[in-house]
C-alpha cells in the first residue's frame, strides 16, 4: 500500500494529540512528520487536519478517514507484535490535569503503582487550583473536583471524597474538645479552599454551619494540615491527606460525630475516540484503583 507509513503517522499525530508529541513518541523530526501528512492530504485532494499553534483539529474528511484507518493500523501493529514475542508498545507520554491537593496525593499514587507494570509510560501532569486552566492545553485526561458540570457530562465519577475534622494533641490539650459544632466558635480554625466557612452534618440528621472567622487561610490543603500538625488550630480536610499524620499521632479527629459534605471527583478523557492504547489502559487502571471511593461509607 503507497501510503500505510503516511497512514500510520496521521494516527499517531491524532493520538497523541499534535505533531511534536508524535515526534517524541516515534523519534522523528517533527518537520518530516508534517511534510509527510502534508503529502498525503494533497495526494487525498482535501485537508485532515486544522492547524493552529495551540492545537491540531480533525477535519469532517479527517474524522472520516481516522475512523477507517485506527482499527486496522492497531490490528497491523499488534500483529507485527505478536509475531515478534512483544505486547503492544505503550511507550509514550500520558499528559495530565488535576487539582494540587488531588494530583500530590491520589493521583501520585496511581501513577506510581501503574508505572510498576508499565515503566515505558511516561507522565506530565499540569496542577493548578484554577478550574479553567484544568480544560485548557492538550491533556490526555483531566481530574476535578466538586459538581459536574453539564458540559462535562460525559465525565467519569471516580468516587466521592470524604471529610473530617481534626487538630494537634497540644492545640487540643490547651483548649480543650468542642462538644458541638457551634463551641468552634471559641476555637481557631484554619480554612482552606474550597471551604471559606463549613458546613457540618451527622447521622442523626442534624445540620449546623460555621462561619468563624478563621485564624488562618490558606489556599493549599497540604498547607492547612501542616499548620494544625504545628499546633495553630483546627482544620476540615479530605481523610486521606491526614492519613499519615494521624498514623504518626500528630493530629487527633475532631467531633468525630459530624463532618463536611463529601466531594465527588471525575475524570475526563478528552479524546475518547482518538486515545493511545496507554491511555485507555491507564483510565481504566484509574476506575478500578478509585473504587474504594465509590463504596458506601
Amino acid at each position: 500500500m503507497k501510503y500505510i507509513e503516511e497512514f500510520y503517522l496521521f494516527v499517531k499525530v491524532v493520538q497523541e494529540g499534535g505533531f511534536s508529541h508524535a515526534a517524541s513518541a516515534l523519534g522523528m523530526p517533527t518537520a518530516s512528520i508534517s511534510r509527510r501528512i502534508t503529502h498525503l492530504e494533497e495526494s487525498l485532494g482535501y485537508p485532515l487536519l486544522h492547524r493552529s499553534t495551540r492545537k491540531i483539529r480533525l477535519t469532517d474528511e479527517g474524522l472520516r478517514y481516522y475512523e477507517r484507518l485506527c482499527t486496522p493500523l492497531a490490528q497491523i501493529e499488534r500483529a507485527t507484535g505478536e509475531i515478534q514475542g512483544k505486547e503492544a508498545d505503550l511507550a509514550g507520554l500520558i499528559r495530565l490535569a488535576a487539582p494540587i491537593a488531588l494530583s500530590s496525593t491520589l493521583l501520585i499514587d496511581m501513577v506510581a503503582d501503574f508505572s510498576l507494570h508499565h515503566p515505558e509510560v511516561q507522565f506530565d501532569i499540569c496542577q493548578t487550583n484554577d478550574h479553567q486552566r484544568l480544560f485548557e492545553g492538550d491533556r490526555d485526561l483531566v481530574f476535578f473536583n466538586g459538581e459536574l458540570p453539564q458540559t462535562l457530562d460525559h465525565a467519569t465519577l471516580l468516587g466521592r471524597v470524604e471529610y473530617g475534622l481534626f487538630a494537634s494533641p497540644l492545640y487540643l490539650e490547651k483548649r480543650g474538645q468542642p462538644a458541638h459544632p457551634h463551641a468552634l466558635e471559641e476555637h481557631d480554625l484554619i480554612y482552606c479552599w474550597p471551604h471559606q466557612h463549613w458546613q457540618l452534618n451527622n447521622r442523626e440528621g442534624g445540620l449546623a454551619e460555621v462561619r468563624t472567622q478563621a485564624k488562618l487561610t490558606v489556599s493549599q490543603t497540604q498547607a492547612a494540615v501542616r499548620a494544625a500538625t504545628q499546633h495553630m488550630g483546627i482544620i476540615n480536610v479530605p481523610l486521606h491527606l491526614v492519613h499519615q499524620a494521624r498514623q504518626a499521632g500528630q493530629l487527633h479527629p475532631v467531633l468525630s460525630d459530624w463532618k463536611s459534605t463529601s466531594r465527588p471527583f471525575y475524570m475526563l478523557v478528552t479524546q475518547p475516540n482518538f486515545s493511545p492504547l496507554r491511555v485507555k489502559l491507564f483510565a481504566e487502571f484509574v476506575e478500578k484503583y478509585s473504587e474504594r471511593y465509590r463504596r458506601d461509607r
